[in-house]
């Protein structure tokens, strides 16, 4: 059975089950696979098949699992395009994905008129989302066309790609994460085992659908329980407001997030009667955040998670209602762990020659499972680099294992920074920064802030004579990055940066400098929490 199965079975056994809430709009479960039916068809007709891409370049709405579920049907490889995108990326991710087919939002289609008539001269098709969008084809006037109509589905291997991620490169573009139907179908079902979901759940993950987590808002497939999603994306009071209006049993938001959730929450507004359960994840959150978030909702039962794009989006661990009761009553250093390996996964903590260490050491973090990538598309070495020849990925995570597999997060893999619930990769800013050509060295790192849980903050070592002014730098940056990415302060330094003797930057110790003296940021770092 692949994850194509499980919507036909969601539509027959919760037919008039709501699968989706957006804003006013409601889907049920035959809604679902009846247009995403539609769909598949109209790209077969348009020529589109088995393997080809098809991309999405759209806000969040339901239309995004449309796709999903149509590419799901057809054999085709979904792509999500990030809105906060730069043009740079958005190109590379369409000709590195080689996008048959590209459905492109009204907002969308109006910012990247230019970009898209070079599309189509390279021969993609566009289908127009939404009222005023101006392109040749309309997705709903497409699925009018077919509705009523059964797919002939094309025969697919358990193996086969089902979509492609886009996380970032050392070269500052994004870097395509190839995923199957299998791996997606075991994250389905052990996520839904690990967290616990019944079919009567309403869950609420607030995330971009462009990235992997688009794979987690569609766990339903395994059990029929609905989701709910921010139409257009996350704002507080509309998060707290749906949760009240749809009964959400279950929500998930990263731990920024969740100071701004809890700030509004307090005005004491809001009814939260229906929630169970509250999960944070996607970064490590603080023992001190932790214990706020219990104080806040003593009701509702906590867990948190770690996963990676190229696990499938899946969370890995979880450190479950039953060990946060333990971390509270007995053993207080569990509230910096991130949990133990679900029942599809396992762990090891390796030295620098790949040999297993003992309990409590610290090293690299290396996984085993059955959702794991089958490659970075394009990307042999760097395949190779971190997929071994027995199955274990190497994460780049800074870990250690106690005696009963509790691990800890000592290093965030790649310092990857996250800015207001946003991801923001230092590759991607710094690749910006040093086409500058005052720019002799820079290193971007994420520095704690009060209100956006990091900041992104550049230190610049500027051509002997010729340093830029920051605002000039920020000017040079604004046409070429997303505004997240964009550097909320600039140092610059007289040294060289430090590295290295692999000459690679010493991120960790640049880091460190604004830890140690708080004066070199125009805000105050005692007030993070």
């Amino acid at each position: 059975m692949l994850p194509r199965d499980l919507i036909r079975r969601c539509a027959r056994n919760f037919p008039d089950k709501p699968a989706y809430y957006c804003g006013e709009r409601v889907a049920t479960w035959r809604d679902m696979d009846r247009r995403a039916e539609a769909l598949a068809l109209a790209l077969a007709e348009l020529g589109v098949g088995k393997g080809d891409t098809v991309a999405i370049y759209a806000q969040e709405s339901i239309a995004i699992y449309e796709h999903f579920f149509a590419c799901m049907k057809l054999g085709t490889v979904r792509v999500g395009i990030n809105c906060r995108y730069a043009e740079a990326e958005v190109r590379h991710v369409v000709h590195d994905s080689t996008v048959r087919v590209l459905i492109v939002e009204a907002g969308q289609a109006a910012i990247a008129r230019a970009w898209l008539e070079e599309f189509v001269a390279d021969g993609v098709i566009l289908i127009g989302l939404g009222d005023g969008h101006g392109l040749a084809l309309d997705y709903d006037t497409l699925l009018e066309r077919c509705a009523g109509r059964t797919l002939a589905a094309p025969p697919l291997a358990a193996d086969d790609a089902v979509l492609i991620s886009y996380t970032s490169g050392t070269s500052g573009l994004p870097k395509g994460v190839v995923l199957s139907h299998d791996a997606l179908q075991h994250v389905i079902v052990h996520t839904v085992i690990g967290m616990g979901f019944s079919a009567d759940d309403v869950w609420y993950m607030p995330a971009a659908a462009s990235w992997i987590v688009i794979c987690l808002n569609v766990l339903g497939l395994a059990n029929g329980m609905a989701h709910v999603i921010p139409e257009g994306g996350f704002e507080t009071r509309r998060f707290l407001r749906d949760i009240e209006r749809r009964r959400v049993s279950v929500f998930l938001h990263v731990p920024t997030a969740m100071r701004w959730i809890m700030q509004e929450y307090a005005t004491g507004a809001y009814d939260f009667s229906s929630v169970r359960m509250v999960i944070f994840g996607s970064s490590p959150a603080s023992p001190a955040l932790i214990s706020r978030i219990h104080a806040t909702w003593p009701q509702c039962a906590l867990l948190q998670t770690y996963g990676l794009t190229e696990a499938t989006g899946g969370w890995v661990t979880f450190m479950t209602p039953g060990d946060y009761r333990r971390a509270f009553e007995e053993r207080p250093d569990l509230l910096a762990s991130i949990g133990r390996c679900g029942t599809h996964f396992e762990a090891s903590i390796r030295d620098a020659d790949g040999a297993e260490l003992p309990a409590g050491e610290r090293g690299e973090l290396w996984l085993r499972g059955p959702t794991l990538m089958k490659e970075y598309l394009h990307l042999p070495e760097k395949t190779r680099e971190v997929l071994t020849e027995d199955g274990w990925l190497r994460c780049s995570d800074i870990a250690s294992m106690d005696a009963e597999g509790y691990i800890f997060l000592h290093d965030r893999k790649d310092f990857l920074i996250i800015t207001g619930a946003v991801n923001v990769f230092p590759s991607s800013v710094e690749a910006v920064l040093s086409m500058h050509p005052q720019v002799e060295e820079v290193a971007v790192v994420g520095v704690p802030h009060p209100e956006w849980g990091e900041a992104v903050v550049a230190v610049v070592k500027a051509q002997d004579g010729a340093a830029p002014s920051p605002q000039a730098l920020l000017d040079f940056c604004r046409n070429r990055l997303g505004k997240p990415e964009l550097p909320k302060h600039i140092l610059f330094v007289s040294e060289p940066l430090p590295k290295t003797l692999t000459a690679k930057l010493r991120k960790k110790e640049i880091r460190d400098w604004f830890l140690r003296d708080p004066s070199l940021v125009p805000w105050p770092l005692d007030a993070v929490e």
